[in-house]
C-alpha cells in the first residue's frame, strides 16, 4: 500500500526576498508632520512610550471608565503594574532643595552639589545646574534646570 504525498511546496528563502517591495516596507519611514520636541529631554524610550500608553490609558478612562478598569486588571493579571502608578508632575519652574533634586532625577545629592558647581559645557560663565535660592538652610535650583543639568550629564556632553 502506498501512502499518499502532499505536494512538495517550495518555500522562498528569506534572504531572497527583495523587502524593498514589500507592501509595509515603509512603515518606520512614515513622514513626520509638525514634529514636535520631546519635553523631557532625559527620558529614555522605554519612558517613553510609557508616557504616551498613560496618555492613552488617561483618554480611555476619561470616555469609559469601565473597559478601562477591565485593560488596568488584565495587564495588572500579567504582573504589568506601572500604568497604575500615578508619578507626580513636576513643573519646569518649581523650585526644588538639594535633596528634591536628586530624587527627581535620581541621583545622589551630592551629584546635583556637584553640577552646581561645574562649568557648563556650552555656555561660558554659567554652571551646569545653576544655583537659585534657599529654602531655610538648603540651596534651592529650579525643576527645569534640573532636567537639562541631567539631560547634558547622561548623554556624555559633560563629566559627571
Amino acid at each position: 500500500m502506498s501512502i499518499p504525498t502532499q505536494p512538495t511546496r517550495h518555500l522562498q528563502a528569506v534572504e531572497d526576498v527583495d523587502w524593498s517591495k514589500h507592501p509595509m516596507s515603509d512603515l518606520d519611514r512614515q513622514p513626520r508632520r509638525n514634529q514636535r520636541t520631546w519635553p523631557n529631554n532625559i527620558d529614555t524610550p522605554l519612558d517613553r512610550a510609557r508616557r504616551i500608553a498613560g496618555m492613552y490609558r488617561a483618554r480611555l478612562h476619561a470616555l469609559n471608565p469601565e473597559a478601562c478598569d477591565d485593560c488596568d486588571q488584565t495587564a495588572a493579571d500579567f504582573g504589568e503594574t506601572w500604568m497604575l502608578e500615578r508619578p507626580d508632575i513636576v513643573e519646569p519652574d518649581r523650585e526644588l532643595t538639594t535633596t528634591e533634586a536628586a530624587e527627581l532625577v535620581q541621583v545622589s545629592p551630592d551629584l546635583i552639589r556637584k553640577w552646581a558647581c561645574q562649568k557648563h559645557p556650552t555656555t561660558p560663565g554659567l554652571n551646569l545646574l545653576p544655583r537659585y535660592g534657599w529654602r531655610g538652610r538648603e540651596r534651592t535650583y529650579i525643576a527645569g534646570k534640573v532636567f537639562e543639568a541631567a539631560a547634558l550629564a547622561r548623554v556624555g556632553q559633560h563629566a559627571s
